[in-house]
């Protein structure tokens, strides 16, 4: 499926509980939001947004390990479409699998300069089941608040896109 930015809702209520307590604070949160069929649970909606990014993401994520790996931040590991399994401690490219549940899948990672939280949860939204992609920031020291500054345009692009994506 191409990605329809009508399909997704920008600046929704965030899903951020679980992944705020899990990281004892935070200093930034964002969530976007998009329609799914009936009957669909965290785990099948995180399945759908992780097994469907796009090549021009992984490409992305390759430069900023290649920039990021003399700082000595962590790089990661992609992992094929069919190979996307959604059990907790498994690694899927930059997300570290932490809690599952029918309706929340909790994932991050931590490093040296900033810890990160997304939740893909699944609640009723305006049209029935919605799902709602929230990421979660906290920052340790100057250089996580500006590596954040220097992403978060590449996150604000990406997110949204792959999310559309979980539209059935």
């Amino acid at each position: 499926m191409s990605f329809r930015e009508s399909a997704v809702r920008r600046n929704v209520v965030p899903v951020a509980e679980a992944a705020i307590a899990s990281l004892g604070g935070c200093d930034h949160v964002d969530a976007v939001a998009v329609d799914l069929a009936a009957g669909t649970t965290a785990v099948g909606f995180t399945h759908s947004v992780l097994a469907a990014t796009p090549g021009w993401v992984h490409t992305l994520l390759s430069l900023r390990d290649a920039a990021m790996k003399p700082f000595g931040l962590q790089t990661q590991t992609r992992v094929a479409a069919d190979q996307v399994t959604i059990e907790p401690g498994r690694h899927l490219g930059p997300l570290r699998i932490l809690t599952v549940s029918e309706e929340e899948v909790l994932a991050g990672d931590d490093d040296k300069h900033l810890d990160f939280r997304t939740s893909f949860a699944v609640r009723t939204g305006p049209q029935g089941a919605e799902g709602v992609c929230t990421t979660v920031v906290r920052c340790h020291n100057g250089g996580g608040r500006l590596y954040f500054r220097a992403i978060r345009p590449f996150h604000n692009l990406v997110v949204p896109r792959i999310v559309a994506r979980a539209a059935p």
